[in-house]
């Protein structure tokens, strides 16, 4: 049978901040090790730690057990009972009891504690099961990804290659959850595999943010959101330097990106992947609009859409976004088939109009989207709910008047406090329906 490291990392190399306080290599793995050991039971190990170096020990006592990680699109009740029911053998994971949990708990906090240090790095067999990622249902239902170890550990080399923070010791900072693919790939594995320090915590208020970043020393990284991302540029507080800004999970503004690296004297890059695939191409979108592929992998064409293939993928991946591939292998993106709309003859993408909303001056979230239509008739029309204290819905109309065609005016526009974003930053098809419908019935 194969076996692959847990982590390809020198046993002396800090690997994480935790509270103030860094944690080697080698304390990581003994402190797997004992939570590993206190595991009951055989069944699969649900992750539901918010810290993130606590909930990367639960991921890597799971891996040392042989035993699966279960990871839920988010962490509400509701979710997560469901999922245990689904998997009674389980075992739930995290820093802190979870009150109203009738399931079996395990605490974290004894093998934080442990100070042993491990003498040697501890390998996984590769067709193990490493983990369960379920999706946050942006598209339509959740769904759920099987990950082997082989998966989970190429993955994390091939990004480290790819777009690793290169080879000096990187501070790691993140808004995004660990247990979805971006924060997973980049926050949690990256550390395993590169020159990576994760800092355990994850702020949420953009003053926050920009404090804990300004502590560490340098160079140091964040890995965020477009959605975030806006809301530092829109801060009061004035943005640090910060040498390397990773985003993922929507399409970022070159304006934005601009605007980063002036204020943060660093580089933006931003990340294109999936669920099933993980992280496959990047591109700098301040020099460029075309998306670079890693070389790990291979685009097939199989009709209207591609096909991703990889040696460590378990299968062949179809893409759900619809690619324009050049002949030097960079490609662009076009949209999917839901997104794409025709009014009047004339034929737009969502995620272009929407861009073009949050490059208005004022506007910190926002969505054009084609809400569901009442009875069998659908007739074509687009709304929007946007987040812009500082604006009115006239100005708003007139801003994207002089930027969009009149045929894609969203008609209703709806000024929001917060649209209803899960921890990933993406917004579930059927949050963001329920908020459009309250929205209108409170309005009459």
């Amino acid at each position: 049978m194969t076996h692959l490291p847990l982590l390809e990392r020198k046993l002396s190399d800090p690997i994480a901040s935790y509270k103030g306080e860094l944690f080697t290599t080698a304390r990581h793995i003994a402190q797997a090790q004992a939570l590993s050991r206190n595991l009951p039971g055989e069944g699969a190990v649900v992750n539901l730690c918010h810290d993130r170096y606590a909930f990367a020990l639960a991921l890597a006592a799971a891996l040392l057990a042989g035993r699966t990680t279960l990871l839920p699109a988010n962490r509400l009740p509701a979710t997560v009972d469901d999922l245990l029911r689904e998997h009674p053998d389980s075992v739930a994971v995290s820093e802190e009891t979870i009150d109203g949990l009738n399931h079996r708990q395990i605490d974290v906090q004894a093998a934080l504690s442990v100070s042993d240090e491990a003498t040697r790095i501890p390998s996984i067999p590769a067709d193990l099961l490493a983990a369960i990622v379920f999706t946050s249902g942006s598209t339509g239902p959740s769904s759920r990804v099987f990950k082997p170890w082989r998966t989970l550990h190429d993955s994390a080399v091939i990004n480290a290659r790819e777009y690793g923070p290169g080879p000096d010791l990187t501070h790691l900072v993140a808004t995004v959850p660990p247990q979805h693919m971006w924060g997973l790939e980049t926050t949690i594995l990256m550390p395993w595999f590169a020159p990576v320090v994760m800092v355990s915590c994850q702020p949420f208020f953009a003053a926050d943010v920009l404090e804990l970043i300004d502590e560490m020393p340098r160079p140091r990284a964040l890995v965020s959101t477009p959605v975030h991302l806006r809301n530092l540029t829109e801060s009061p507080e004035p943005l640090v330097a910060i040498d390397r800004i990773y985003s993922a999970t929507a399409p970022l503004s070159p304006n934005l990106a601009r605007r980063l690296e002036a204020d943060c004297q660093g580089r933006v890059t931003e990340v294109y992947g999936c669920s099933e695939a993980g992280c496959l191409a990047w591109r700098e979108p301040v020099r460029e609009q075309r998306w670079h592929l890693f070389k790990a992998f291979r685009l097939s064409q199989a009709g209207p859409r591609y096909r991703v293939e990889a040696e460590h993928l378990p299968e062949a991946v179809t893409l759900m976004d619809r690619l324009k591939v050049a002949a030097d292998g960079t490609f662009s993106l076009e949209g999917r088939d839901h997104d794409l709309v025709n009014i009047a003859g004339k034929r737009a993408s969502l995620a272009s109009l929407t861009q073009t909303l949050l490059d208005i001056d004022g506007v910190l979230d926002g969505i054009i989207f084609q809400p569901p239509e009442p009875g069998d008739e659908r007739v074509a029309r687009l709304a929007a709910l946007v987040v812009a204290p500082r604006l009115t819905r006239q100005e708003l109309r007139k801003a994207l008047a002089q930027r969009i065609d009149p045929a894609f005016m969203p008609r209703p526009l709806k000024l929001v406090e917060a649209l209803p974003r899960a921890e990933s930053g993406k917004l579930p098809r059927q949050s963001l329906v329920r908020l459009y419908e309250r929205v209108c019935e409170t309005a009459g």
